[in-house]
């Protein structure tokens, strides 16, 4: 177990590594820098101004320094905001993405799983046909699109809910960015739980079970247990979806999470705030895939056994 656990952390770190070259080095690839403005600067102080943030050495020995400022979880100072470092930037916009987050995996878990066991209990009945048909319509929806609308028709026309803002984290303003985010998802996880408990209800056990004259309510709770295997599978890409997403989401409801500043650090070629959301993102994505993997391990004895 022990030597499973470690060979799956250095992976984990193999991962993590090869995504900040890739991103380190394609983003020093990309013309034009962070002091490139439309009014030029004096030479003399673009100059010492690549001196002061070490942008006038090798792009080796400036890929190993910012290996070691990771090492010791410093992500630099801000090349845009002065006189402020990534890491202040992140102390304030991680507690918001990761409310947000939690907030639509939460929502969507639920919902999403209760239509889809609710549509499978009621397999091709007109209830099925109406929670298939929505999940299809809600996978097809960007949240370019979802949030635009929400905004206009509980914002602007009903007048319900703020279109914008943090608001210091007040319900009335984490209801639509939330729901933006968990819409998607929801649909997914429903048509995720409906197949796979069509699928289980369908098989051997679930047959075994009827004809023994188990209750319904029995038969059901041992499919949606199959369930949960495909979902927990789910939940490491949901997460990636939701992370990326935000930057759309934040970036619409005027949010000050990591999307938004991954958004002004591309605009701004702002690379050490660029390159932090780049690997907090992707150090979020692989711890939750690792967890998954060790939660299905936990649902199916099968497999932690083997």
């Amino acid at each position: 177990m022990l030597r499973a656990l470690a060979t799956r952390f250095l992976s984990m770190l193999a991962t993590l590594l090869a995504v900040v070259t890739g991103a380190f080095f394609l983003m020093r690839a990309a013309p034009g820098g962070p002091f490139d403005l439309e009014r030029p600067l004096d030479p003399a102080v673009l100059e010492n101004l690549r001196r002061i943030y070490r942008l006038d050495e090798p792009l080796w020995r400036q890929y190993l320094d910012y290996l070691g400022s990771l090492l010791r979880f410093d992500f630099g100072p801000s090349y845009f905001w002065r006189d402020i470092s990534v890491n202040e930037l992140f102390a304030n916009a991680i507690p918001v993405s990761a409310r947000l987050a939690a907030l639509a995996i939460l929502l969507a878990l639920v919902v999403g799983a209760l239509a889809g066991a609710f549509a499978a209990s009621r397999a091709r009945s007109k209830t099925d046909v109406a929670v298939t048909a929505a999940a299809s319509v809600g996978v097809t929806l960007p949240n370019f699109v979802v949030a635009p609308a929400l905004q206009l028709v509980f914002g602007l026309w009903l007048r319900w809910l703020p279109t914008g803002g943090w608001g210091d984290g007040a319900l009335k303003n984490l209801i639509l960015p939330v729901a933006t985010l968990a819409l998607p998802q929801i649909a997914v996880i429903a048509r995720l739980t409906r197949a796979a408990m069509i699928e289980a209800l369908a098989g051997p056990a679930a047959r075994t079970a009827q004809a023994y004259g188990l209750p319904s309510r029995v038969i059901l709770g041992r499919a949606f247990r199959s369930a949960l295997l495909p979902l927990i599978s789910y939940l490491g890409p949901a997460s990636a979806a939701l992370l990326t997403g935000s930057v759309v989401v934040e970036t619409i409801f005027g949010l000050p999470g990591l999307g938004r500043y991954f958004v002004e650090a591309a605009l701004n070629r702002d690379y050490t705030l660029a390159m932090g959301t780049v690997v907090m993102v992707a150090a979020v994505v692989i711890a939750v895939n690792a967890l998954v993997d060790v939660a299905y391990a936990f649902v199916d004895p099968r497999i932690r056994h083997g």
